[in-house]
């Protein structure tokens, strides 16, 4: 890692310990790419986290005026964007119950309010919402009467058109943006991670968000479905960042024996080990001895990882044009659990694959009749 990136990792976080905090001052110090801070910020989405710690710490080091003023002007966007998000998933809730389907929102507002401490802190992108499968028709109705849309079927992409475990996404319009909502009847593939909603379902629990009671995932669930995203997402020290904060509040009260035995019967030891790892090692999350070791993940496998989903992959240089900064579906592959699971995903992925060539086939023809 450069200076701006060992930045980056000291300052992504809540809490910093003393001499972490001395770290990062001496770094601060130093000759500084300020605006490489800043883009680097930006590509891993902590933007919200860095302004904030550096401006608590402004009166300690000189900070171009710029700088500090632009992040301000993040953070103050981040509020209001995120506040706006939290105020329709509050409604959404509502008409949810009227309609009598429960929803169990995922990630976003809940991981902002009850992991980060608030909504400035943590960028967001949409609203996701669990529901189970018997209520999808209602469900569906209910967004319709809060007008919320989905685009026609010849404007999607065959990925958004025919995803395995949510609706296309949903559309608001709103001051500041569109809202995206995406609602969900599973929170993971099937073909690769073999782990149903139901349990989630049966140990969620009741929590104050926004000022609002609603249903949310309990830690240990978050943790294991923070792990599962991020295994198959881009590589940012956002995700990372999630799983950091959750267990600096949680960590010494989590049932660690339901967390590995649920990533075991999922499939995801592998991508449990990575992202723990990497929480502790670049944000210094707390980790009960020995976690890591009943994950039971080779040495000569975890070494093909770094360079795919570790810390030299997460901080590589960025090739032009590269704005997911992701390695290839291939790569990714490892850090499923065992040959068979590689091997059905694989599988599900060329499957789906003949399934998207039909489908722009078809969609090629149609614009072109159209036209």
């Amino acid at each position: 890692m450069d200076r701006e990136q060992q930045i980056l990792c000291l300052a992504a976080r809540t809490q910093i310990a003393p001499d972490d905090e001395q770290r990062l001052l001496a770094l601060l110090r130093a000759p500084l790419d300020w605006e490489r801070l800043w883009s680097q910020g930006h590509l891993h989405e902590v933007l919200p986290l860095l302004a904030t710690t550096l401006r608590r710490l402004a009166p300690q080091i000189a900070i171009p005026p710029g700088w500090l003023a632009r992040a301000q002007r993040r953070l103050y966007g981040t509020l209001m964007r995120n506040t706006t998000l939290a105020d329709t998933l509050v409604d959404l809730l509502a008409a949810l119950r009227q309609a009598g389907v429960e929803g169990l929102p995922v990630k976003g507002v809940v991981l902002a309010e009850m992991i980060y401490g608030g909504l400035g802190l943590r960028s967001l992108g949409d609203i996701d919402v669990l529901v189970r499968p018997a209520d999808l028709a209602r469900a569906r109705a209910a967004l319709a009467e809060l007008g919320f849309r989905q685009q026609s079927g010849l404007d999607l992409d065959f990925d958004i058109a025919y995803h395995p475990f949510h609706d296309p996404p949903y559309y608001r319009p709103a001051s500041g943006g569109d809202i995206c909502l995406e609602l969900h009847w599973a929170l993971w593939n099937p073909s690769f991670f073999r782990l149903g909603a139901a349990p989630l379902w049966q140990r969620s629990r009741l929590s104050q968000v926004h000022g609002a009671e609603m249903r949310t995932l309990t830690p240990e669930d978050m943790l294991l479905h923070l792990a599962i995203h991020r295994s198959r997402s881009a590589l940012r020290l956002r995700f990372v960042c999630d799983t950091a904060e959750l267990l600096r509040r949680h960590a010494a009260a989590l049932d660690w024996d339901y967390v590995l035995a649920q990533a075991r019967v999922a499939g995801a030891r592998t991508t449990l080990f990575y992202t723990l790892s990497l929480a502790h090692e670049l944000l210094a999350a707390p980790l009960p001895p020995g976690v890591l070791a009943r994950l039971r993940v080779g040495r000569l496998k975890r070494r093909l990882l770094e360079h795919t989903c570790g810390a030299a992959a997460l901080f590589r240089d960025a090739e032009a044009g590269d704005l997911t900064q992701q390695p290839s579906f291939t790569l990714r592959l490892f850090e499923q659990d065992g040959l068979s699971h590689i091997a059905r995903t694989i599988g599900a992925n060329m499957v789906r694959k003949r399934a998207k060539r039909r489908y722009e086939q078809r969609r090629a023809r149609n614009l072109q009749g159209m036209g």
